[in-house]
């Protein structure tokens, strides 16, 4: 009989084991596309800004903004006017190789379409939240950049801090706003406490780079986490990042662009095993 009950005993551990294995990769899976997305918008409206800026700049002094997003065809990045009742005034398109050297641009002034409407309003009242609500913090030499994200009708605007120098990586002091249909904010969050200068590298390579998450930060690493480390994937020379809160460690590898999330017992097994 202690046998017996020994044996069911490991069954159900093994069977626990499994689930929560299971439910972390699945949350892994699911931060893991968000920042995909936020990466995809964000390298678009990158490379459409150089464009835009050294082949228009006359034109450019009439922009009252960006945002980029992504369907089945493109990614899309437009930019719209100043006036009350803006209009696009650029549109530049990429295929989803993510080569900047194959766009196409159309200057031609038109109106927004009724999905690109949907993306200027939450960006708008986002832009205004930011701009009223102390939740907001502003660096010095750093900029707010705005991330409007529509999927499956979930309306969501994420609100990152810009990159400034060559040598180094900004975590933190990222938000997100959410919308319901309406378009009307119904919650903002602040994703890290503070804003995480990280070295690239440079001279004396770094392979491996870290940060901790604590407080009402997420457990996990974040999609913004995702986005920045995709962004500036070739300006690092690191290989693994590591985010430990005071349960999990979760691990983003470079070179094959996979993430990974332990519990800390797990993480602390491996490295003793090292």
């Amino acid at each position: 009989m202690k046998k017996l009950f020994t044996l069911i005993t490991l069954f159900i551990l093994a069977q626990n084991a499994t689930a929560q294995e299971n439910e972390l990769r699945h949350i892994a899976d699911s931060i893991y596309a968000e920042g995909e997305m936020l990466y995809h918008s964000e390298w678009a409206s990158g490379h459409s800004t150089q464009i835009f800026a050294s082949s228009f700049a006359v034109k450019k002094l009439l922009s009252g903004g960006y945002f980029s997003y992504e369907t089945n065809k493109a990614l899309t990045t437009v930019f719209f006017s100043k006036n009350e009742d803006p209009v696009v005034i650029a549109t530049v398109k990429f295929d989803h190789g993510l080569d900047s050297s194959k766009y196409s641009i159309d200057t031609t002034t038109r109106k927004f379409t009724e999905n690109e409407k949907e993306f200027y309003t939450i960006r708008t009242k986002a832009a205004q939240a930011v701009s009223t609500d102390m939740l907001f913090k502003f660096y010095q030499n750093t900029s707010l950049n705005l991330v409007p994200i529509i999927e499956n009708g979930t309306k969501r605007v994420y609100v990152i801090t810009a990159q400034t120098a060559p040598d180094e990586v900004l975590l933190g002091n990222d938000y997100l706003i959410n919308f319901d249909k309406d378009n009307t904010i119904i919650k903002k969050t602040k994703l890290h406490n503070n804003l995480i200068p990280l070295g690239t590298g440079g001279i004396d390579p770094i392979k491996a780079s870290s940060h901790q998450h604590l407080g009402e930060t997420s457990p996990f690493i974040t999609a913004t986490d995702i986005c920045a480390f995709k962004l500036w994937k070739g300006k690092t020379t690191w290989v693994i990042s590591f985010v430990a809160s005071a349960g999990y460690v979760s691990a983003y590898h470079f070179r094959d662009e996979f993430l990974e999330i332990l519990t800390q017992d797990e993480f602390q097994k491996i490295m003793k095993n090292k």
